[in-house]
């Protein structure tokens, strides 16, 4: 099984959902961290369901339309029991930032201060949503009994992107120092220019 699987099973065992509330709860809570695309969803739940790890249970909207909902049954709550108690495997990191900044001899400092300032703002973002999610969640009782590890995993997400954005601020720092440094470097030569040619005159 794949690990979309797994996201929809621990899901499901929370409540009944549709793939569009599936989808829309991994946009919300899980977008810091993981990403699953309806591609996934919708093929990951007719696969479960034919192996009987969710099964269907059509529900009625506000608009009296027919949603189709899917429910964890009890083989499916014991594969992701299974699952939980495997080792982690091992984490894939990618960031173009990264990259891009590795490679950024070969830039102008103003293109990849305009990349860090795209970075520090989608983080600095990132960060303001999972401090109201952790305001939210402390206001309401905990009677799910759950709380406490949905908070351990906003807390990782908060100090993740506070190191984001600690990195980003020196690094901007760097370049912006760069930039000045190129500018100086560019005018000493234009007045060089200028002295050789008066010279010459």
């Amino acid at each position: 099984m794949r690990q979309t699987d797994y996201v929809i099973l621990g899901l499901l065992a929370e409540r009944p959902l549709s793939g569009y509330q599936i989808k829309k709860i991994v946009d919300i809570r899980f977008k810091f961290f993981w990403s699953e695309s309806f591609g996934q969803i919708f093929p990951a739940l007719k696969s479960l369901a034919e192996q009987g790890l969710v099964q269907e249970c059509p529900q009625e909207d506000a608009g009296g339309r027919a949603v189709k909902t899917y429910a964890i049954t009890a083989v499916g709550r014991e594969s992701l029991v299974n699952w939980l108690g495997q080792p982690v495997e091992k984490e894939s990191f990618r960031l173009e930032i990264l990259l891009k900044t590795y490679f950024s001899g070969y830039a102008a400092p103003e293109a990849m201060l305009a990349h860090l300032g795209a970075f520090e703002e989608s983080h600095a973002s990132q960060l303001h949503i999972l401090t109201l999610f952790q305001k939210e969640l402390e206001s309401i009782p905990d009677d799910d009994e759950n709380h406490g590890e949905i908070l351990r995993v906003i807390d990782f997400g908060q100090k993740a992107n506070r190191a984001y954005l600690d990195w980003c601020r020196e690094t901007k720092q760097y370049f912006e120092q760069k930039q000045l440094a190129q500018a100086a470097k560019s005018g000493l030569r234009d007045e060089n220019r200028q002295t050789d040619t008066a010279k010459k005159e």
